[in-house]
């Protein structure tokens, strides 16, 4: 923390010359003045990527990685997009923001009717705090409007349900050739902005959304076969042989024949080199903020909305589980005063980014965030992991799907107790079993399983 206070202190001296002389330079030496306090803050937000595969990103390692703080329990309280992206931008629980499916009518609509647009990290640090915000990519499932949220100062987001293709371009509708690379296009859109921007001095937000890795992954041309020859990861928990310990919904479904299995292999890989995509962008991202002089004040946060299962415990290709491959999700930030190339053993989760982004922008946060700032974690001085979050709440109310039941689950440091809807449980220790080949909610004390059952409810 001592650097990022040296930091603010330096800029915070900076104001004062600068308000002294403002009466000669006017508005012009107050927004330099903003700039200098404010740092910008750039949210790169991948979709459906499982913690596994950021070790195929190399660029991300070195630009990143190697000078930024990795969070090794970088997690998400509902592993399903809709949600998990509202609680990204209000820092809230999906059962306290009431998104809570993709589709209508709990997906976007009810973000908008529910009034929640017009309360985001975009609207505080754009209207507290004089930030430009742009949001390039992916917004929410089903969003079809003309209409460009609150908050937003540039604006182009997908529309529709159709990958790769339609987009609304600051309340214009536009339509691409189908499977047309989506990073790619997304990218450029991004190079655009801080290239037409390098000169505007007021501090900026931009949120980055890919939908790569998700389904279909459809690589650019130049990526095509990159990862032809890498087998899929199959640890203990891949086709589980034993379901017998699991909830219903697992133990009917039969053992994965190996047709299945080279598909999941070849989705693996196509999901690997539609990454590449993205490991380029983030590369390019960082080498234009360096070329305009705007990488040491801009923090850079990069995560996925959830992660995603490959055959573990007989389930195919999905997410929306409490299994460590669902929540489990890569969290990476570089930025003024961060550390470079150290790990963190903290849990993280999704609900923290728009307190994080808040308090670096100097804004405050309505009573209603669920989340905490992250500032804490990004000096050189965290506090230990025994004074941070030690648990949270994992929920799942699986509006329009059949599997798995709805649930809400406790995740500790060291257990994750699920209880579904249809009253059967799961629970594992994973410190001892880390794959959760073993629930032992059948054998637990009745005193635990009463602790837990209080704590998830």
């Amino acid at each position: 923390m001592r650097k990022i206070g040296v930091v603010l202190a330096s800029a915070a001296l900076a104001v004062g010359f600068l308000f002294f002389g403002s009466y000669i330079g006017g508005t012009n030496a107050l927004r330099k003045a903003k700039a200098l306090t404010k740092p910008n803050i750039i949210l790169v937000l991948t979709d459906d990527q499982e913690l596994r595969s950021l070790a195929y990103m190399p660029r991300v390692k070195s630009r990143l990685i190697d000078r930024g703080t990795t969070f090794e329990n970088g997690l998400v309280t509902d592993a399903l997009c809709c949600p998990s992206r509202a609680s990204i931008l209000r820092g809230q629980y999906p059962h306290n923001h009431g998104v809570e499916g993709n589709i209508e009518p709990s997906g976007h609509d009810a973000f908008r009717d529910l009034g929640e647009e017009d309360s985001t990290i975009a609207t505080w640090l754009h209207d507290q705090g004089g930030y430009r915000t742009a949001l390039i990519g992916k917004y929410m499932n089903a969003y079809d409007q003309r209409y460009i949220p609150p908050g937003w100062d540039y604006w182009f987001a997908t529309h529709g349900s159709a990958k790769y293709r339609n987009y609304n371009d600051n309340g214009t509708l536009v339509d691409y050739p189908n499977y047309s690379p989506s990073t790619d296009r997304l990218a450029k859109k991004a190079y655009a902005y801080l290239e037409r921007t390098k000169d505007d001095p007021s501090p900026f937000f931009l949120y980055l959304s890919t939908e790569d890795p998700h389904s279909p992954a459809t690589p650019p041309a130049r990526y095509k076969g990159t990862f032809s020859d890498k087998s899929l990861p199959k640890p203990p928990s891949f086709n589980e042989r034993d379901v017998s310990d699991k909830p219903s919904w697992v133990r009917q479904r039969p053992l994965l024949s190996d047709a299945k299995v080279d598909g999941m292999k070849s989705h693996y890989r196509e999901r690997l080199e539609s990454l590449q995509a993205v490991d380029e962008m983030v590369a390019n991202l960082v080498d234009t903020l360096k070329a305009q002089g705007k990488l040491r004040n801009t923090y850079i946060v990069f995560t996925s909305d959830n992660g995603y299962h490959i055959g573990q415990h007989r389930l195919g290709t999905s997410k929306m589980t409490a299994y460590e491959e669902d929540i489990r999700v890569p969290y990476v930030v570089r930025g003024p005063g961060v550390p470079a190339g150290r790990t963190l053993d903290h849990m993280v989760l999704n609900n923290d980014l728009a307190p994080t982004f808040a308090e670096l922008g100097g804004v405050s946060t309505p009573s209603f965030v669920d989340g905490r700032s992250l500032v804490p974690l990004l000096g050189s001085a965290p506090p230990p992991v025994s004074e941070w979050r030690d648990q949270f709440l994992v929920e799942q109310h699986s509006l329009g799907a059949k599997e798995p039941p709805p649930y809400k689950a406790l995740r500790t440091r060291y257990r994750t107790y699920v209880r579904y809807s249809d009253r059967e449980r799961e629970l594992y220790n994973l410190s001892k079993d880390p794959y959760e080949l073993n629930s032992r909610h059948r054998t637990a004390g009745s005193a635990l399983l009463s602790s837990l059952n209080t704590t998830a409810c």
